[in-house]
């Protein structure tokens, strides 16, 4: 394999460290070493840890993706985005569902401050279907639109991405523009397509690839793996590919 393909895929992928105890997931970052970059620190090992899962992912020089998706009023929300720039995190969220008016604070504090923390705002969980948002909203806008809406104010408020399923990537990047990063969870490799999920909207990584994705988020295929090394493995070669593939066409 290209070594810089290869270098370029493990730049694209974050592995969740869904843990409720800091040892467990200290002893997984161990044994995936230098197959792995990023982490995402969500709400359960954030609490059950009181944040000394950051310290110690920087200590390892792993970068963070601090995902707590704050959503609150506006000076709580910003309260909370200043603990999280001031930890140096990689990246973090809030929900877009705050509005535009919190999203640009939060962007403005980002600048206030020099962070080159990646801004990313929260459009529609991957656990979420059609039927489960026309039942939440009423709208008579369906999923994509309202994802593409959603996007649209983050990016007009001067945050740098959203979170969003691999399958609204592509088209989100089309509206938005190459440089509007999407975060896609809901990644599933080929090997754990027929075991059963509470994802709704999933795709696998050489798919999410080809389809404009920036960071794909995955968990549990890696975490509760046999063999976790030869799955975060297999998943960098699935994302090659489509990098392989992606410059190919560009070079025609």
């Amino acid at each position: 394999m290209n070594l810089n393909i290869e270098e370029k895929a493990k730049s694209k992928l974050i592995i969740a460290l869904d843990y409720d105890d800091l040892k467990e997931a200290q002893e997984s970052v161990e044994n995936l070493g230098n197959n792995v970059d990023i982490y995402k620190v969500g709400l359960e090992i954030f609490l059950n840890t009181n944040g000394k899962i950051i310290d110690y992912l920087h200590e390892k020089n792993k970068k963070v993706f601090l995902d707590l998706k704050f959503h609150d009023i506006t000076n709580t929300v910003k309260a909370a985005c200043e603990y999280a720039i001031k930890r140096n995190v990689f990246m973090f969220n809030i929900h877009c569902s705050n509005g535009s008016k919190t999203m640009r604070k939060v962007a403005e504090l980002v600048k206030k401050h020099n962070s080159n923390s990646i801004l990313i705002g929260v459009t529609v969980l991957t656990n979420l279907s059609e039927e489960d948002i026309q039942e939440m909203f009423k709208s008579e806008m369906n999923l994509k639109e309202l994802v593409l809406n959603m996007a649209t104010i983050t990016k007009n408020s001067g945050m740098n991405g959203i979170v969003c399923s691999a399958d609204e990537a592509k088209f989100i990047k089309e509206k938005l523009g190459n440089n509007f990063v999407t975060v896609c969870p809901g990644i599933r490799p080929r090997f754990t397509l027929n075991k059963e999920d509470d994802q709704s909207r999933i795709m696998t990584p050489y798919n999410a690839i080809m389809n404009n994705a920036d960071f794909l988020v995955v968990g549990r295929p890696v975490t509760k793996s046999e063999n976790p090394v030869k799955a975060v493995k297999f998943i960098i070669e699935e994302i090659s590919k489509g990098l392989n593939e992606k410059s190919d066409k560009l070079e025609k």
